[in-house]
């Protein structure tokens, strides 16, 4: 099966089983032009022909982890789930970012978006989220839908158009993605916007979130950053990619291989266009990188990083995926182990000044600005925490309100109180 690859409506490459590895993917040098965007840092346009793992970490990181979605999309629309090429060619139509990929004969019909919107009510909507919550495999994406999302949160896509919602079909784009939270994790997509909030109220640059009432079930709502909706109405797709596909890894967390902080750093400066360019894009994502460990956020690995490609120029994405773990219980009752570390010190219990010092050093920042920039955060993060949960007790949420200030807010004071300890 050969699937072409379009970026921005224009097909700019194909992937194929390859003849001596897996998949080999080609651009397509008549569609290249200086003003080109690569589809991903890791297959750069300087070369034409690519093959091995920086091919299977592009295709898988635009599909679902969770294998229940990834087998309940194969079964839908007979694909092989083994295969991301065939998922593709059944999901392809809506991926992160501007790609889309499908069979050749389907390219007029992709790049024109043609698909339908159903009206969702929100009845739908709240059934649809019960079935995530309750089945035993889930099915993230419905007949008529060619979306993929990745990640491991069970969610799925969606449309806001004209003040309703809409499902989109064939090869519409989403808008926003609507996740009822992680399953066991009591309150969890709830605690997960107060964090996004939290972090937007402290100035750093998250996707824009809202906890959202669905009759019966509660969710979160996020605004896809990668679709833009220009003055005709027409929603545009954004290209960007995680991190992991950026440096052609399957590993995400670092103690299992995944990228380091001080490797993010490196690649940053290495891929931006300009000395200004890369300053921006390190602080933003050092930012992340305090934030997270700021608030013990457990889940904060490489593949919850994007960057924008647009052209040779490389801007780093909005923060999304943040979610506090101060409002559960770890299993020793002490250790906080982060996806990524601070100078080698994963327990977001321990680190310290010394390790952000250790940590400029390493990555070539000023230990003194960025201790600073620790300390800013440590020193609002309370503030902004108290002020993201008061405005959502305005809702009719003061059960769930209650229930999670109750647990968040001791072990954030003690923690933010403990950390100003070892910023000494």
């Amino acid at each position: 099966m050969k699937l072409a690859i379009l970026l921005h409506g224009t097909v700019i490459a194909q992937v194929e089983p390859g003849k001596n590895s897996p998949y080999e993917l080609t651009y397509l040098v008549d569609e290249i032009t200086p003003n080109s965007t690569p589809l991903s840092l890791a297959l750069p346009l300087s070369g034409q022909r690519f093959t091995g793992k920086r091919v299977e970490a592009f295709l898988w990181g635009l599909l679902p982890e969770n294998a229940s979605a990834r087998q309940s999309a194969a079964s839908l629309y007979g694909a092989d789930v083994n295969d991301p090429i065939s998922l593709l060619a059944a999901i392809g139509r809506d991926c992160a970012g501007a790609i889309q990929l499908c069979a050749f004969d389907e390219v007029p019909s992709v790049a024109a978006e043609t698909g339908e919107l159903d009206l969702a009510s929100d009845a739908a909507i709240e059934q649809r989220l019960a079935e995530l919550k309750t089945s035993g495999e889930p099915s993230w994406v419905l007949w008529g839908e060619h979306w993929s999302l990745p990640g491991m949160q069970e969610k799925f896509g969606i449309r806001w158009q004209n003040d309703q919602w809409w499902w989109a079909k064939g090869a519409a784009p989403t808008t926003h993605i609507i996740k009822p939270g992680v399953r066991d994790a009591k309150h969890q997509a709830f605690i997960e916007h107060v964090s996004m909030r939290a972090a937007a109220l402290l100035g750093l640059n998250v996707a824009h979130t809202t906890f959202t009432d669905f009759i019966s079930e509660r969710a979160i709502v996020v605004e896809r950053f990668d679709r833009v909706k220009v003055q005709s109405g027409r929603i545009v797709r954004q290209h960007q990619e995680d991190l992991c596909q950026a440096l052609a890894t399957s590993a995400k967390y670092e103690e299992h291989g995944g990228p380091s902080a001080v490797t993010i750093v490196q690649f940053l400066r290495d891929v931006s266009g300009s000395p200004r360019a890369a300053r921006a894009n390190v602080a933003a994502f050092v930012d992340g990188l305090i934030y997270n460990t700021v608030i013990a956020a457990p889940d904060a690995h490489a593949r919850n990083y994007s960057v924008f490609l647009t052209g040779d120029e490389v801007e780093f994405a909005p923060l999304y995926d943040v979610a506090t773990g101060l409002a559960y219980e770890v299993d020793d009752g002490t250790s906080r182990t982060l996806a990524m570390s601070v100078s080698d010190e994963f327990d977001a219990n321990l680190i310290g000044k010394g390790h952000w010092k250790e940590f400029a050093l390493r990555a070539r920042l000023d230990p003194d600005d960025l201790t600073e920039r620790v300390m800013q955060i440590v020193n609002g993060a309370d503030a902004a925490f108290n002020r993201a949960l008061a405005e959502s007790a305005t809702h009719d949420w003061d059960e769930q309100v209650a229930d999670v200030t109750n647990r968040l807010r001791p072990a954030l004071m003690q923690h933010i109180a403990s950390l100003r300890h070892r910023m000494t």
